[in-house]
């Protein structure tokens, strides 16, 4: 996968306005000129709680509950197959491909699962606290940061998941982790930062009063205050600080070159931000709970009631559509222009611009 492309995957978080015409293929990973036309649905086997995750091989993965299933498509054959799973997913976790194509989930009782596609735990690791994020380092190693009775925990996960090593600083956590250069792992704590180097050492660096949150940008990252943005180095020493024009709702991290924030203002809007703290403000509409930018700077806002508004990359509106359902409010982007949705009534959409073949029409709107 390209760096853009894992960009794009990266980022956190839409029918459609209509056009009658199918569409030629638009660049892979990029949102459609017109609004899609065409709601395809597949039948899960109990209601979606993640947003739709790619696998290498190509099919989707959704995990759903009642029953607690791993639900994997193949959109050649229009199969889904399903495999009952131990505990159903964490909604604090999103899941995700470890480097030996295993599904990694937090379960709902707070052990880090690693699934073959048969749903199958492969490891267990059981985490004594709260997870508060797992992070990978340049050398493809993990460290998972876990909140335990006032202290965070650094957990050294070998390459096969299991538990290696832990290292704790007696604080509380008040972010979720980051990298740094050279392997280093930042999580933010009342005193400032808590660094963890791949000597297994563990040190605090001072950092900014009122820390929010730490974000990963463009292999680098920024703390987060409720006024200002700041760059930090390799070390976790803060560089002068960008004001923001209002306090921050929530953040997207990015192995792209830009992060997601937004800001409620007024008026609200999305902030566009590089790994120098930089940011460019987009106006948004007020019910925008998730966004994901394209490989062409184009961005797809939205929200859990399914309404989706797709903006250009100057910021204006391209095309508004409404699913008239509720979904998992983040849409996963497809390699010809599609999109994949979860709809929490038990159905994995697939949006697209060919002949329309589903049964229910979206509303789109110009």
């Amino acid at each position: 996968m390209s760096p853009r492309r894992a960009g794009v995957r990266a980022l956190s978080g839409a029918l459609l306005l209509g056009a009658a015409s199918v569409l030629a293929d638009p660049p892979r990973g990029t949102l459609p000129p017109a609004p899609w036309t065409s709601v395809d649905p597949f039948p899960l086997p109990g209601a979606g709680v993640t947003a739709p995750l790619r696998l290498p091989d190509g099919r989707m993965a959704v995990f759903t509950r009642a029953p607690s299933t791993l639900a994997l498509l193949d959109e050649a054959s229009g199969t889904v197959r399903s495999s009952p799973v131990e505990e159903p997913p964490s909604d604090r976790v999103a899941p995700r491909c470890d480097a030996r194509g295993r599904l990694v989930i937090l379960g709902a009782g707070g052990t880090l699962f690693r699934l073959g596609l048969d749903g199958r735990v492969r490891v267990a690791a059981q985490l004594q606290g709260e997870l508060l994020g797992v992070v990978e380092r340049p050398d493809g190693s993990e460290v998972a940061a876990v909140s335990s009775h006032q202290r965070v925990d650094f957990v050294t996960l070998r390459a096969d998941g299991s538990v290696a090593s832990v290292r704790s600083l007696s604080a509380s956590p008040m972010t979720t982790p980051v990298t740094l250069g050279g392997g280093r792992v930042a999580v933010g704590v009342p005193r400032g930062l808590a660094v963890f180097d791949p000597a297994g050492t563990v040190r605090v660096v001072p950092s900014v009063e009122g820390l929010r949150h730490l974000v990963s940008v463009d292999h680098g990252a920024l703390a987060v205050t409720a006024t200002a943005v700041f760059p930090l180095d390799a070390d976790g020493v803060v560089a002068p600080p960008r004001p923001l024009p209002s306090p921050t709702r929530w953040w997207s991290s990015s192995e792209g070159a830009t992060a997601l924030a937004w800001v409620d203002g007024p008026p609200p809007a999305v902030l566009r931000v590089d790994r120098t703290g930089a940011w460019v403000r987009i106006d948004a509409p007020p019910f925008a709970e998730s966004a994901v930018l394209d490989e062409a700077g184009a961005m797809l806002l939205a929200s859990r009631l399914g309404r989706l508004v797709a903006l250009d990359p100057d910021g204006r509106e391209r095309w508004v559509v409404d699913l008239r359902r509720a979904i998992v409010p983040r849409v996963t982007l497809g390699d010809h222009g599609e999109a994949w949705v979860t709809a929490v009534d038990g159905n994995l959409l697939r949006l697209s611009s060919r002949a329309p073949s589903s049964q229910e029409a979206p509303r789109a709107h110009r």
